[in-house]
């Protein structure tokens, strides 16, 4: 075997030009495939990593746009008790906020505001003061906390325990400052969208000064951990839409971001499977059409080695060892460059969404490269390797 490993090198390397270029077609699909494989990996981690930043047990509820008639769908604060009171939900809250413009001092930004509950649906720390309380909600208190962002942009020469204490406002509403949190661990809004509050006050403040009267865009709902959230989702929609009859609810949770990024992936996964299966035809006729070249460059040669002696098969697995090296090269070199494209673009784009390089998956990495090379041999490389095999020492003797 290692006789016919060497000779089959020496031939290849004695045409190096022509055998770069015959897999040329493989490298290109193979890394087309890879490079996707490795950046569909990394923002699978990125989603995953971006979420463990917030409550996993959150989700929301939403009246359906499909509908005819939206005021039955409305929401008010009545929904808040019901939806509290099923088993397994801690708190529900008005999903209310956007972004608007924050006065402190001399300061003047656009943060985005929002009311919020004494239950936590955020795991960024308290680096100083303290949260919203159920006192400050059940009272509608004037207070706030501020996010890290919004505390540097506020007050960027303050530390966060300085800044406790002083007023901001909002249009003619004057909120204390009670707390201050970290910077998140990640970033949700690199990704599109932002569910946490700059500036977050008690939701009964929120609708109190800003909703009453009005219904709700949505509800926040957090779940105990030991619930199912896919339950919990279920038991909301079916509870509002019994209280509201004839309207209709929609939930989604972060697994729905995660499902639609999973989705784009598996369509431009799909495209480029397409492609590096046309890669894998075109390399593969190649492959078959220059081991067909050697074999008539080679037929004297093969003639000789069967007067003396040489058997079909030994025939046979020579080009066949070299249809397997010249695939082997192309899907080990696709796979190389597959995979630093993808870590680039996973490391250098992809990470900086979370702050998370997930890891590259090598096993299946590996299986499609394998797999390509095998196919490759077995399809394309049989018929060549066959033909050397059947040729007829005393015609091949003869042959010029």
């Amino acid at each position: 075997m290692i006789s016919y490993i060497t000779e089959a090198l020496s031939v290849l390397l004695a045409n190096r030009a022509r055998s770069v270029l015959t897999v040329i077609g493989l490298v290109i699909g193979v890394m087309a495939i890879v490079a996707i494989q490795v950046c569909a990996a990394g923002m699978a981690g990125a989603v995953n990593g971006v979420f463990k930043g917030m409550n996993a047990n959150t989700f929301y509820v939403l009246p359906k746009t499909s509908q005819g008639n939206n005021t039955r769908a409305g929401l008010h604060p009545s929904d808040l008790q019901m939806l509290e009171s099923l088993p397994g939900i801690e708190t529900a809250i008005p999903w209310s906020g956007g972004r608007t413009m924050v006065d402190a001092g001399h300061n003047r930004v656009r943060l985005k505001f929002g009311g919020e509950s004494d239950k936590r649906f955020s795991t960024s720390p308290v680096v100083a003061g303290s949260t919203i309380t159920s006192d400050d909600v059940g009272s509608a208190a004037s207070v706030c906390v501020l996010s890290d962002n919004a505390m540097t942009r506020l007050f960027p020469s303050r530390t966060a325990q300085s800044v406790l204490g002083q007023s901001i406002y909002i249009g003619s509403k004057r909120y204390v400052v009670k707390g201050v949190l970290g910077k998140a661990k990640l970033d949700t809004a690199a990704l599109g969208f932002d569910v946490s509050n700059d500036v977050a006050i008690p939701y009964t403040t929120y609708y109190n000064n800003y909703q009453r009267g009005s219904a709700f865009f949505g509800i926040q709902v957090l779940g105990s951990g030991s619930a199912k959230l896919s339950d919990l989702e279920n038991a909301a929609q079916h509870a509002l839409e019994q209280t509201h009859t004839g309207a209709q609810y929609r939930t989604f949770d972060f697994g729905f971001f995660s499902k639609a990024i999973g989705g784009f992936f598996a369509v431009v996964g799909a495209i480029v499977s397409a492609v590096g299966a046309i890669s894998l035809l075109v390399a593969g006729i190649g492959i078959m059409n220059i081991m067909l070249v050697s074999v008539t460059e080679r037929t004297r040669e093969i003639g000789i080695r069967k007067a003396i002696g040489g058997k079909r098969f030994q025939i046979l697995a020579q080009f066949m060892i070299e249809a397997l090296l010249l695939s082997g090269f192309g899907c080990f070199a696709g796979m190389v460059l597959g995979v630093l494209i993808g870590g680039f673009v996973d490391i250098f784009f992809i990470s900086r969404i979370s702050g998370v390089v997930a890891p590259v998956p090598w096993l299946q990495i590996v299986v499609i490269a394998a797999g390509f090379a095998t196919i490759v041999t077995i399809v394309f490389g049989t018929y060549p390797a066959f033909r050397a095999s059947r040729l007829d020492p005393i015609e091949a003797l003869r042959y010029e």
